[in-house]
């Protein structure tokens, strides 16, 4: 990682799955049951998957059953290991499981080939122990302010953004635990242990992966697209809680990086401001010190 917040990633082929496909398997564990080898599975992709998910992109028989791009970190991100190898292993009413039967090595071994490639939570905040993950649509006031400072019009599928609240505290031995939208479980996360956002968007160029501080000030960004890099001092350290705070990204060198950044960032933010007033709400009652516990 520069100064600058950048960090370099290999964004090569991995996977997301049809988000009602993931939608339909029940929350599980979020340790890791096995850990995989992702060069078995290229194998396997190619028998198994490649006919509907091709090599990155979906094929026309992909198209016409719904699969996406295999490009999507947030889906990626938003679902535990267990939950993954549930898929290969079981399938779903509307995605069967691949022909033949994986064994439960081969489905650790996709899990790893969907992952390896892709940007995690730790990359961004490498102190993280538990995240959270929740879509957050925009509407009223919020989707006003975010489409003034994009300086467009938010297309439909802008208009929702999965937004990872990420906490520190004891990292478990396999990464960042993702904490189920349990209201026991997310009640045990204390506010003091947040460390900020993480959104993930893609741009001309490629994918990005945006972290956001507490007070929704850009920290860091992820990318393998050069002009990312370019454009970081124009990004990095600006935005803020207050809306008066963003102003468009501009940058000399990158401009349309820049732009591209600031719409990613106007959702970000808008998005992270609803987490963050779900979590107070959900704090409003408690004691000070229970607030304030690390």
């Amino acid at each position: 990682m520069t100064g600058l917040g950048i960090q370099a990633s290999g964004f090569g082929l991995a996977g997301a799955l049809v988000a009602g496909m993931l939608d339909a398997v029940p929350a599980a564990s979020a340790e890791a049951l096995l850990s995989g080898d992702a060069r078995n599975a290229q194998k396997i992709y190619r028998l198994e998957c490649a006919g509907c998910h091709g090599s990155g992109e979906p094929t026309p028989m992909g198209k016409s059953f719904g699969a996406p791009p295999l490009k999507d970190a947030a889906l990626i991100a938003g679902r535990t290991d267990d939950q993954l190898i549930a898929l290969f292993l079981k399938g779903t009413p509307k995605h069967p499981a691949p022909a033949g039967a994986l064994t439960l090595l081969d489905a650790a071994d996709m899990v790893a080939f969907l992952r390896g490639g892709l940007p995690s939570i730790a990359d961004l905040f490498p102190e993280a122990a538990a995240y959270t993950a929740k879509s957050y649509p925009l509407a009223g006031p919020a989707l006003v302010r975010a489409e003034s400072l994009a300086g467009d019009e938010l297309k439909p599928d802008e208009r929702a953004l999965t937004v990872f609240s990420v906490y520190a505290g004891e990292p478990p031995a396999t990464g960042p635990r993702l904490v189920p939208q349990d209201p026991v479980q997310l009640d045990a996360l204390p506010p003091k242990a947040k460390r900020g956002y993480v959104v993930f968007g893609s741009i001309p160029g490629g994918p990005v992966a945006m972290a956001l501080l507490p007070d929704l000030s850009v920290l860091r960004l992820l990318s393998s697209n050069p002009a990312v890099a370019k454009a970081a001092p124009a990004v990095v350290g600006k935005g803020g809680r207050e809306p008066g705070r963003r102003k468009p990204f501009v940058s000399k060198v990158s401009p349309d990086a820049a732009r591209a950044l600031t719409r990613l960032y106007a959702r970000a933010a808008e998005a992270a401001a609803l987490a963050a007033r779900e979590e107070a709400d959900r704090h409003l009652f408690d004691a000070p010190e229970k607030r304030n516990s690390p």
